[in-house]
């Protein structure tokens, strides 16, 4: 079995400097030991040469000596460290843009695009599509490495400093769009132009047909090395990172290991997660990290969902001008070492199946995040897959009761057709499958109309009671964002009224409001329910309950979705995972968001929960700490205090049949 699908690691990425080439490797070596990591991912080839390179169009380190990436590689090896080389095929040394102007990308002017003394390279050029392949040959017959890593794999339209470059306008550019479609190369990025929307077919084509050269490649030199980027296909590691920017626009979307890796894991059965959480806060302040306790919290994700520990910082450790977040990853990693024989292969225990929109627009990712914070909250057990691999990882049979599908516009014929044979209850919101109405038609019983214009002011009545038995005490709950007119077929159930909005002006002119025969939620059979509006978008926008406890209401009144093996009486800060973990053992994780206020993350709180575990005979809980395993109870309804960002407890027991 292939090295990284034997059990999961704990990687340390050291993004080298060109005057890291003179560090002291076993100064380097004792920290990553000290850490607790077994893997390291290190600077090799590329913008510059970490080893004594023989190609005459790929720049040594000027303060290269001896074979430096050659020395760490043995010495880690030694001391039963695996390494990961890096490469940077994006850019070179701009000398060699004399040499061969046709390697690299042009800008909108037909300018190189530049950057200090680095010029970017163009996917379709002789650099990406042969140089790379020769710089791999060189560093894979010279050395045993245990995995390969690509930065900035792909297209760039924007350089370090964010600044806005284009659409790649080079002569191969040019001559490979046009046999692909014959169409001109577009210069704008307009979302509304076929041309564009066939560029981006282009872009996905030609980028997932060079890595799979690559991939190719790095097998016939060395099959046990890892291939690893930012791609879900040909790769063996599904890069992704847990980062922060100055300029992000709010809210802090808190959860991005526990998705990162949580897709992969749930998507991509050949390929494990390499999610990094980078330590510094923004690119443009690389030596600065962020909180510690956001920091840890990011780790936490990773681990919680059963895939890789992966950190980066740049430079080495002690050079590294902000030490701060040293402990808490030694801590997270040791740990990990500890207990990593129930982390290796975690089996998901959820009957929820939340899907996430990639590729369809900032909306539908603003929906499905604001339904991902619902179900945390709520401590739901759900898994992820991607939209865009659902044809090739299929939703099985009976094996979740529900699926939900937030602002997905497009499925296609095959997944639809899965969906519909999948056993599961359908809950489809933010006014989904609008580009497609006769699926919308078939599975749902609905049909959409018009946008609702103007919505401010536009409120939703809270009946029936018996199914929005939460509020008793408020009978309108405001709409905004977006709403579609709908027609239900006639044995649709429908729930909550809109109320149109009356006038708006002082008080003495508010009045007029019209409860009219449209509803904002209809059911199909029981089996499909559609929210014509966007619950997710504005919970995760807005923030208030009353959007999560409406889509709790009608998952509770139409589905047994919320018949979890796992009970949880505790604060919405309190994300839970629950996972079977080896024969008649199941390993409960928490992970405490309570230090969370808005933009800072402050140490956490002491946490208190009550668990009751459903359909399992329950031996016996332990408590894994960092001095070992503690008893809890020999009970199947228990008391947790979590103190700290993180509590693990193993549970022993039989599943009732």
């Amino acid at each position: 079995m292939d090295w990284w699908k034997k059990k999961r690691f704990r990687m340390i990425q050291n993004n080298l400097r060109d005057i890291d080439a003179g560090m002291d490797v076993d100064r380097y070596i004792d920290y990553l030991k000290e850490f607790g990591a077994d893997v390291c991912m290190v600077g090799c080839g590329g913008i510059t040469a970490f080893y004594p390179t023989e190609l005459d169009f790929q720049k040594t380190s000027p303060y290269l000596t001896d074979d430096f990436f050659g020395n760490l590689l043995q010495k880690c090896h030694d001391n039963g460290i695996r390494v990961i080389a890096r490469f940077d095929f994006s850019k070179t040394h701009i000398e060699f843009a004399d040499v061969h102007p046709e390697w690299y990308s042009r800008s909108l002017s037909g300018e190189l695009v530049c950057f200090h003394d680095t010029a970017a390279t163009c996917v379709n050029g002789g650099y990406q599509q042969n140089g790379s392949l020769q710089i791999l040959e060189e560093v894979l017959t010279h050395y045993p490495v245990d995995g390969v890593f690509f930065n900035m794999f792909g297209y760039q339209t924007r350089d370090y400093d964010n600044h806005y470059v284009g659409i790649c306008q080079c002569e191969n550019c040019r001559k490979r769009f046009y046999q692909y479609s014959h169409m001109e190369l577009p210069r704008e990025e307009n979302e509304e132009d076929p041309v564009f929307q066939k560029y981006k077919e282009f872009q996905k084509f030609t980028t997932e047909e060079l890595l799979e050269k690559i991939y190719h490649k790095v097998k016939q030199l060395n099959p046990e090395a890892a291939v690893c980027t930012y791609s879900n296909h040909w790769v063996d590691l599904v890069r992704s990172e847990s980062n922060s920017a100055v300029d992000r626009p709010l809210p802090f979307w808190l959860m991005a290991s526990e998705e990162n890796a949580g897709c992969v894991r749930g998507s991509l059965s050949e390929c494990h997660s390499s999610n990094c959480v980078i330590n510094a806060v923004d690119i443009f302040y690389r030596f600065m990290g962020v909180s510690p306790w956001l920091n840890a919290l990011r780790l936490y994700g990773n681990l919680a969902t059963g895939e890789n520990l992966d950190w980066c910082m740049i430079g080495g450790f002690e050079t590294y001008p902000d030490r701060k977040n040293f402990e808490l990853v030694k801590k997270i990693f040791q740990f990990h070492r500890k207990y990593e024989r129930y982390l290796n292969h975690l089996q998901s225990c959820a009957r929820i199946l939340l899907i996430r929109p990639s590729g369809q627009g900032n909306s539908a990712r603003n929906e499905y995040r604001g339904i991902f914070k619902m179900l945390k909250e709520s401590h739901l057990l759900f898994d992820l897959l991607d939209l865009q691999e659902m044809e090739q990882a299929k939703v099985q049979t009976g094996r979740y009761s529900v699926v939900l599908l937030p602002g997905v516009q497009k499925l296609g014929i095959s997944v639809a057709e899965n969906l519909r044979n999948c056993g599961a209850v359908l809950v489809a919101t933010g006014a989904a499958l609008r580009e497609e109405p006769d699926f919308l038609s078939q599975m749902f019983g609905v049909t959409i109309g018009g946008r609702l214009s103007p919505i401010r002011g536009c409120y939703m009545l809270t009946e029936p009671k018996e199914v929005f038995g939460d509020f008793k005490d408020r009978d309108w709950v405001y709409l905004d964002k977006d709403y579609y007119f709908m027609e239900p077929e006639e044995e649709n159930k429908n729930y909550l009224p809109l109320i149109r909005a009356g006038m708006y002006g002082p008080p003495e002119r508010c009045q007029g409001y019209e409860i009219t025969d449209q509803s904002c939620v209809s059911v199909r059979e029981g089996r499909a329910v559609y929210f014509s509006w966007m619950p997710g978008s504005l919970y995760q926008m807005q923030g208030y309950e009353d959007f999560k406890q409406i889509f709790l209401d009608v998952l509770r009144k139409n589905t047994d979705g919320m018949d979890q093996m796992l009970r949880v009486d505790g604060p919405p800060c309190a994300e839970v995972f629950f996972d079977r973990c080896g024969p008649d053992l199941y390993l409960l994780q928490v992970i405490n968001y309570s230090g969370f206020n808005g933009t800072t993350f402050f140490e956490p709180l002491d946490v208190e929960m009550e668990i009751r575990v459903e359909k399992i005979c329950v031996e016996k809980v332990q408590i894994l700490t960092e001095s070992g395993r503690k008893k809890l109870t020999d009970q199947g309804h228990f008391h947790l205090k979590v103190r700290g960002l993180y509590q693990a407890a193993l549970i022993y027991g039989k599943e009732r049949l």
